[in-house]
C-alpha cells in the first residue's frame, strides 16, 4: 500500500467513524431485527445444522447490532463465538449471558476468557463468520477499526478448501465504491446491510 493509499484508508476510517457517532440510534432495535433476519435467511441457504459453529460479535457503540440473530442461532442449537482482545490477536468464547461479562479496553463486552480458544483453531471450524465492519465496498473488501484484530484473525484461513461463509455487516450508507486494500486483505462473500443483501462470491 502506498502512503498516499495509506493517507486515503485513513481519511476514509475517519469520515466513516464520524457519521456513524452522528446517526441516530433510536432505530436500533428494528435495525437488528432486520440486520438478524437477513443474517438468519443467508444461514438457512447453506444452510446450518444444532451442530454447527458460528463467529459473531458483540457491536460497540454505533456499530451494527446483531444481537437478535446470536439469541436466535443459540436458541436453535448452534455454538456461537465472540472474539475477546488478547494483545494483538483474538481469542473466541461461548456466546451467553453478557451480565457476568466485562468491557475490554476498547468498552466492548467479552466473555470470560477461561476456555477460550485461538482464531487458528475457533475460525477453522467454523460454518460462518459474522464480521463487523465500517465500511464494504463493490468488491467486498471491507474497512475495520483499523488495530487489524480481524485481518490477523481472517489470515487462519488462508488455503482452506472450503472455508467458512464471511458474512460482513455494515449500514447501507456505508456501502462504498472502494476501500483501499493490502495484498493479504481476505473480501467477505456476502454483505448485509439493514436494507439489502449483496452476494460477491456465490459458494458451491
Amino acid at each position: 500500500m502506498t502512503g498516499e493509499d495509506l493517507e486515503s484508508k485513513i481519511a476514509l476510517r475517519s469520515k466513516l467513524r464520524a457519521a456513524r457517532k452522528s446517526r441516530d440510534t433510536t432505530d436500533s432495535s428494528h435495525n437488528d431485527s432486520v440486520i438478524s433476519g437477513h443474517i438468519w435467511d443467508l444461514l438457512e441457504t447453506i444452510p446450518i445444522t444444532h451442530d454447527s459453529v458460528i463467529a459473531a460479535y458483540v457491536p460497540m457503540p454505533f456499530e451494527p447490532p446483531v444481537n437478535e440473530v446470536r439469541s436466535r442461532l443459540r436458541e436453535f442449537g448452534c455454538t456461537v463465538l465472540i472474539p475477546i482482545v488478547n494483545g494483538d490477536d483474538l481469542l473466541w468464547a461461548a456466546d451467553g449471558d453478557e451480565q457476568t461479562w466485562e468491557h475490554n479496553s476498547f468498552g466492548t463486552l467479552e466473555p470470560d476468557a477461561s476456555g477460550a480458544i485461538p482464531s487458528s483453531q475457533a475460525l477453522p471450524a467454523c460454518t460462518a463468520i459474522i464480521v463487523p465492519a465500517q465500511g464494504i465496498d463493490q468488491q467486498g473488501f471491507r474497512i475495520g477499526q483499523g488495530k487489524g484484530f480481524y485481518d490477523r484473525a481472517l489470515s487462519k484461513l488462508a488455503g482452506m478448501e472450503n472455508p467458512p461463509l464471511l458474512i460482513g455487516v455494515t449500514y447501507e450508507s456505508e456501502f462504498l465504491l472502494h476501500v483501499p486494500t493490502e495484498s493479504h486483505d481476505l473480501a467477505v462473500d456476502v454483505s448485509v446491510t439493514e436494507s439489502t443483501v449483496r452476494w460477491f462470491n456465490t459458494p458451491d
